[in-house]
Parts: C-alpha cells; sequence; structure tokens
C-alpha cells in the first residue's frame, strides 16, 4: 500500500483549529527568520525579569490553563491527554508551544489604566501554570482589555501587555480552551505494515457493499472475482488517518442521528488492535456527520467523496 496521499489534506478546521495551524508555521519559522521586536532598549530589563516565554517545552510534564488541565501521557510521551479524559489533537498542542515560545512583554500597564486591567483579570482572567515534574515553571494570569492581552505574575500587582511580535493576537483568547476543539479527530488509522482487512457497508444499498482483504501478498475485494487492483491501492491510503472535522456539541442533532440509519458503516481491522475500529457516516442538513465514541463530528464532503466508493468501483473496466 503506497502512502502518496493522505486524507488529513481533504479535512477542515474550525476558525481557531486554523489560527493555531497558521500559527504554529510561521512562528517555527521564526525560529530561523529573527521578527524584530517592538521593544526598545530600555525595555530589555522588564523583559528579563517578567519572562512569559517558555525558553523550551523540553521536559514539560504539565500545563494548567484554567479549569483545564494538560498532562504528558506516561504510556506515550508524544501524547498529551486533557483532563486525564482524551488524546490531545497533536496539531494543536504542538501549535500551542510556538506561541508559548513566541509571547513577549510589549510594555508594563500604565498608572491610568491599571486598576481596570488588575480588574479584567477577575472578569475573564485565565491561570497558566507550567510543570517540569513536580517543579513549577511558569505560574501567571493573563486578559484582555480594549482589545489589548495582558499577563499578570501570581502574587504580583504588576500587570505587563504581551504579545507576539509582528502579529496581532489574542493570546488570551488561545488558552480559552473548549475542550472538544483540543480532542484528537483520529477517526480511523493503520499502515501498510499493519491493514488486514476493511469492511464498507451500505445499509440502503447492500448489493455495493464491499470487503477489502490483505491475502499476504496483494489486496482483493471479497465480492468480486476480478478486482482493478490499481484503484485498490489508490483508495487504502486514505485509511493511513480518517479524520473529522471537528467535534460537534448539538444534542439534539446527536439524538436525531442515533434515530436513523446511517449512510455507511466502515470495520477496519488492523494487527494493533484487537478489536475491529468502527465508523458511521450519516448525512443531515446538507452536511455530513459521524457518531464516534458516542461524540458527534463534522466530517468533510471532500473525504466522504473519495471513501464512500461501492462495490461497482473496484470492477475491472471492459
Amino acid at each position: 500500500m503506497s502512502k502518496n496521499s493522505s486524507p488529513s489534506s481533504n479535512t477542515g478546521f474550525s476558525l481557531k483549529l486554523q489560527l493555531l495551524a497558521l500559527l504554529a508555521v510561521v512562528l517555527l519559522l521564526g525560529i530561523f527568520f529573527a521578527i524584530p521586536s517592538q521593544s526598545s532598549s530600555s525595555d530589555k530589563s522588564i523583559i528579563n525579569e517578567t519572562k512569559y516565554a517558555l525558553e523550551d517545552t523540553t521536559g514539560i510534564t504539565k500545563l494548567v490553563l484554567g479549569e483545564q488541565i494538560l498532562t504528558q501521557s506516561t504510556a506515550n510521551s508524544s501524547q498529551w491527554l486533557m483532563n486525564n479524559d482524551f488524546v490531545v489533537d497533536e496539531e494543536m498542542i504542538a501549535s500551542l508551544w510556538a506561541i508559548m515560545q513566541r509571547i513577549e512583554v510589549k510594555k508594563p500597564v500604565s498608572e491610568s489604566i491599571k486598576d481596570d486591567v488588575i480588574n479584567s483579570f477577575l472578569l475573564n482572567g485565565i491561570n497558566v501554570e507550567v510543570f517540569k515534574g513536580e517543579n513549577q515553571i511558569r505560574n501567571y494570569k493573563v486578559c484582555t482589555h480594549e482589545g489589548e492581552t495582558y499577563a499578570m505574575l501570581a502574587e504580583s500587582t504588576s500587570p505587563y501587555s504581551i504579545y507576539i511580535p509582528g502579529y496581532y493576537l489574542q493570546i488570551r483568547d488561545i488558552f480559552d480552551i473548549r475542550p472538544y476543539e483540543w480532542q484528537d479527530r483520529t477517526l480511523l488509522a493503520t499502515t501498510p505494515n499493519t491493514f488486514r482487512s476493511l469492511s464498507v457497508s451500505y445499509p440502503q444499498n447492500q448489493e455495493e457493499s464491499f470487503t477489502v482483504d490483505f491475502t499476504g501478498k496483494t489486496f482483493k475485494i471479497r465480492e468480486l472475482a476480478e478486482a482493478d487492483t490499481n484503484r485498490i491501492y489508490e483508495y487504502l491510503p486514505y485509511f493511513s488517518q480518517v479524520m473529522g472535522e471537528q467535534y460537534v456539541k448539538n444534542d439534539n442533532l446527536q439524538d436525531s442521528l442515533k434515530n436513523i440509519s446511517p449512510i455507511a458503516i466502515f470495520s477496519l481491522n488492523d494487527i494493533r488492535s484487537e478489536e475491529p475500529q468502527k465508523l458511521e457516516i450519516y448525512t443531515a442538513r446538507g452536511k455530513y456527520f459521524v457518531l464516534f465514541k458516542n461524540q458527534l463530528l463534522l466530517f468533510s464532503p471532500q473525504l466522504a467523496d473519495i471513501i464512500l466508493k461501492t462495490k461497482s468501483d473496484f470492477s475491472k473496466s471492459e
């Protein structure tokens, strides 16, 4: 199974996901292309005294953002867990680290608005705590006031305006995590070396359902005496990582989908899993949705067009 394409390129992101993904790329480029700081030389002492950025993310094991707690998985150091409940999307955590490494102090708060800014910490402030093992290496709050982001160290009464050089960004809003936006959106995943079989069932069109099996040498479709193997090889790489676009919090819609039949049911057998990976795709309100682990996700129509193949699509052309 060649891996010359990936389904993740066909899936979209919510607005915050897009912002984080874009910033991750641009900010990482900043390692090679220095962006001029807006701080004057007289501000250098302020920056040194009130560092909020992370110089290095190596060794970080825990991050607290308001009521949300991100911890490094003990089973897999490359994975992060949200509130010990679910795995965090890798792109989201990578983007967050890139942002936290670029935070700088712009200026101290002016005395004329200091009381108002401190009051904003009470109204919309978010606690930020960073740990390496048991050691807390950062502890501050962020808030917004009249369109500007401010930070203040714990037990301090001196707020500072913070920013990312070259970008207008409400850092506080990035730290305002809605857990479902950060959850890993991987629905199905396999590799060329671990794939066993894939069943695609169409409840309203059973005659077009099919199963792809790996025989040890090649791939075959059970329901076809002769199948177009080139089409199979083009099709299977999309299952290296089938992802949902974003989680949707709509209990009424989720309940209504449970009462109707899905348009397609996928069952993926992979050597790494004892149980098959299941995926059900539904249509409602002119969109595609999936019910996955009792949660509702929006599904990419572009990816749906690719993976919703029928048995006839793999028949050899005369």
